[in-house]
């Protein structure tokens, strides 16, 4: 994995927020073991965003990707969620599709 050249905005940072708090409530997860990493991983990764912390594991930065995806399926309507939780995520639709693609790169 690539360091994280980007330097995020309030609103990345908001919008990144917003979908780490989202992602353990989806239950995407094939066993409570990997959902306690992952929340885990979620709550670190707020805590460092919030204080501007770079110091990014590999594990947060993968729930980081996968929340923002998961916001992005649910804009798409590839993943279906309750009405309230669908209008909050388009809130954050530009946002999240530009962070997608900035996280997307340093996968590859």
């Amino acid at each position: 994995m690539k360091h994280i050249s980007y330097s995020f905005s309030d609103s990345d940072t908001e919008a990144i927020t917003f979908a780490l708090t989202l992602l353990p409530s989806l239950g995407l997860e094939d066993t409570q073991a990997q959902a306690t990493i992952n929340y885990q991983c979620c709550c670190s990764a707020i805590e460092k965003l919030v204080k501007h912390d770079t110091n990014i594991t590999p594990n947060e930065f993968r729930v980081i990707f996968a929340s923002l995806q998961a916001v992005q399926f649910i804009n798409s309507g590839e993943f279906k969620v309750d009405f309230e939780t669908k209008q909050k995520c388009s809130a954050y639709l530009f946002t999240v599709n530009k962070l997608v693609s900035v996280f997307d790169k340093q996968m590859s």
